[in-house]
């Protein structure tokens, strides 16, 4: 058998070969004049390891990251992802008005404020940026600016969805609440995937104490984001507004089972954010209503760990210790969440470590308990010289002076302290006069 093809020779070429070598010198030589210039710095060298620059994310794709943050309930990393988007996009309102709706729902309304007024500067006559802007005020509390926002934005828009679903919320706060409601309803019709028109028929329901109604709506709104902590706060308060009605109705099982689903919310909305120091000092003053005093320390201090230059959870424990009876604590807890000073932590990671505590002035709605109760332990304790008891109870007055509960403890315990005075006088005995030999 044979194979035909063409012959194959033996032995190269001889003038491939030289070909091939005068190729070979000739790379050799390039390579050495190349790495003369660069040491002479002709050429720049280059790090084969040095990192290679990233490719620059678009505007858009933060946006998305934004919105994705959003939808699982971390609303700050959408604040920030939305931030980078306006770096490089700065006159987008829809990246303004996002990230003012994650600021409110992160609870940072100041830097909500700031977004909307952005928005609006960049768009003053659009119905977003004027309801954003609504929202943003009411929840600082400047509610009729609010509503002045809000109503522009309906004027506007009459379609705009969220746009009712603020002012619901600002209605409600004015307690024109029939008006609220049909805003409220409004919402739901344009858009019944919007969270914030079932927040707004929710506080529709709680503001008339609908309390049932409330938390059908609150739980309606978490089915479309399951993640948002306030929502499990607001159902958790209505369960114990109808624990505490039940209580005082006599009705104990239904009072405790009340309760028991508000520590249940409670706590979902705990497991969401452990670090978010709200709902210990929730679990904590539940925890008080239903007597397990041990169980709303426990709450409070986990909260000290994670915050112990917070006046609050301080003043929160002093008014704790007070109801224990436990006044050697409860009065340098008081004296700190209202005067400030220095607390230590120690912690078997760091050992002793050194905080300032800032006192919270009387303006503070939280702050008021722990003045008035403060000068109650300090007339208790007899410590009634004018800059003890007088001075903490007459603070109180002079700021709620209508309170009943603040009428009652200045009466009271400067009523103490005037007994102990009139006591000490009494058992003092009277000098007599000596006559002169």
């Amino acid at each position: 058998m044979y194979l035909k093809g063409r012959n194959v020779p033996l032995r190269r070429s001889r003038r491939g070969v030289t070909w091939r070598i005068i190729v070979l010198l000739g790379g050799i030589l390039g390579g050495l004049l190349v790495l003369l210039q660069v040491q002479e710095g002709a050429i720049p060298q280059i790090d084969p390891f040095a990192p290679t620059p990233t490719v620059t994310r678009s505007p858009l794709s933060w946006a998305e990251e934004a919105r994705a943050q959003f939808a699982a309930g971390r609303f700050s990393g959408a604040v920030e992802a939305y931030e980078m988007a306006l770096t490089t996009d700065p006159q987008n309102i829809d990246y303004w008005i996002g990230r003012a709706r994650a600021e409110i729902f992160d609870q940072q309304f100041a830097a909500a404020l700031e977004s909307a007024e952005k928005a609006v500067l960049l768009e003053p006559d659009n119905a977003r940026t004027r309801a954003i802007k609504a929202w943003a005020l009411r929840e600082l509390g400047r509610t009729d600016e609010a509503g002045a926002e809000a109503t522009q934005a309906i004027g506007l828009d009459p379609n705009y969805a969220p746009a009712h679903a603020y002012y619901s919320l600002i209605l409600n706060d004015q307690l024109n609440f029939d008006q609220g409601f049909r805003e409220a309803q409004i919402a739901l019709e344009l858009d019944p995937q919007l969270i914030e028109s079932h927040i707004a028929m929710g506080f529709s329901n709680e503001s008339v104490g609908n309390r049932e109604g409330a938390i059908k709506r609150y739980n309606d709104a978490l089915a479309l984001n399951p993640n948002v902590i306030s929502l499990y706060r607001r159902i958790a308060l209505n369960y114990r507004a109808q624990g505490t009605t039940a209580a005082a109705q006599g009705d104990a099982a239904a009072s405790q089972a009340y309760f028991e689903q508000a520590i249940q919310y409670f706590n979902r909305a705990l497991s969401l954010d452990p670090k978010n120091i709200q709902p210990y000092l929730d679990l904590s003053r539940t925890n008080i209503q239903i007597d397990r005093l041990g169980v709303a320390e426990q709450y409070l201090e986990q909260a000290l760990a994670l915050e112990p230059d917070n006046p609050l959870i301080h003043g929160r424990l002093g008014l704790l210790y007070f109801k224990r009876q436990n006044y050697e604590s409860a009065e340098p807890a008081l004296d700190l969440a209202i005067n400030g000073g220095v607390y230590t932590v120690t912690t078997t990671l760091t050992g002793a470590v050194t905080v300032t505590v800032e006192g919270m002035p009387l303006d503070n709605l939280n702050a008021l308990e722990f003045y008035y109760t403060m000068g109650n332990l300090k007339a208790y304790l007899y410590k009634c010289a004018p800059d003890e008891a007088p001075r903490y109870l007459g603070a109180a007055l002079n700021y709620a002076p209508d309170d009943f509960t603040v009428q009652s403890s200045y009466a009271e315990s400067l009523a103490i302290c005037r007994q102990r005075q009139e006591a000490l006088a009494a058992a003092t005995p009277t000098p007599t006069a000596t006559s002169s030999p």
